[in-house]
């Protein structure tokens, strides 16, 4: 499992969602990341999706998107409370990828912020989590399948706003991208 991640709501200005990044939220990355050096690995990325055990309820969770007869099939965790009516089902666990999110922005506050502007928050992947792999961080965020999925962030930062592009490995087909 990687960094358990919060919802964090956004705000709005004149229609968009804004995420705001603070100082404090990057602290902990840029200690992290002050003495490191990072490596390029030129050619094909190495295959990094790896399931252990089908035992590990949140392994499993957490490796999707997975596909039957070439429509995805959506795992949930179980509740006491949980019904099984499909045509009910509208919140769903989508992964999410931020490429080329700055090495800066991987604090577990600064990517609940911005998961918080496309859904909640669920997890990040164990690479995101371990830093492993910085050429994208990937997030589960439960969102509603009949809301519009958005293909970018506007972050304000301490130094300034950025515009952080917003990829999904999967998406519904009632769920439009705006």
């Amino acid at each position: 499992m990687g960094k358990s991640l919060a919802y964090i709501p956004p705000s709005s200005k004149d229609g968009k969602i804004i995420v705001n990044i603070e100082k404090e939220d990057l602290l902990e990355q840029q200690k992290y990341w002050e003495n490191l050096q990072i490596g390029y690995v030129i050619g094909d990325s190495p295959y990094v999706k790896t399931l252990e055990s089908f035992e590990d309820r949140d392994c499993v969770l957490q490796s999707g998107p997975y596909m039957l007869f070439n429509k995805p099939l959506i795992l949930h965790k179980w509740d006491i409370d949980f019904e099984f009516d499909p045509n009910c089902l509208t919140l769903i666990p989508l992964w999410v990828t931020l490429p080329g999110l700055l090495m800066g922005y991987w604090s577990g506050e600064a990517l609940s912020k911005m998961a918080s502007a496309i859904g909640k928050p669920l997890y990040t992947d164990n690479f995101t989590a371990s830093m492993e792999r910085i050429s994208y961080a990937k997030i589960l965020v439960e969102t509603n399948v009949f809301q519009p999925l958005i293909n970018s962030i506007e972050i304000i930062t301490p130094s300034g706003i950025l515009r952080q592009p917003v990829e999904y490995e999967w998406r519904p087909s009632s769920a439009p991208i705006v």
